[in-house]
């Protein structure tokens, strides 16, 4: 766990209660890589400041997700939150299936851009 002074302020919790996701956008025909029949994904958000190399906890686990038409995996994740506080140069974009452990999946390089396509096997 990273280590904060007393003059540095503590990166808040991400808030994905309006996280969503694009259903036209998926990266994958099902039954590619983890993208099987029945999957379920769940996603959370944590911001990084780079400078400081500190990350806030991870927010609440967004899902459990499936597609409605069990076609497609890889999720077009929209209305990513973003630090109001603006201490975030960064957010990390976190994944893990039913029953296996957190991966990071992608890190957003600011504090800005709002979407992410799941494109990652």
């Amino acid at each position: 766990m990273n280590q904060t002074s007393s003059t540095e302020k503590v990166l808040p919790t991400p808030k994905i209660g309006r996280m969503g996701y694009n259903p036209a956008n998926f990266a994958y025909h099902m039954g590619t890589g983890p993208w099987v029949p029945g999957y379920m994904v769940y996603y959370a958000i944590s911001y990084f400041d780079s400078r400081t190399d500190r990350e806030s906890p991870l927010s609440v686990w967004w899902g459990p997700k499936t597609d409605p038409k069990s076609l497609y995996g890889g999720f077009g994740l929209i209305r990513i939150p973003v630090d109001r506080t603006g201490q975030a140069t960064a957010r990390r974009i976190w994944r893990r299936f039913g029953g296996e452990p957190p991966r990071l999946i992608h890190e957003i390089s600011d504090n800005v851009t709002t979407k992410y396509q799941d494109d990652v096997l």
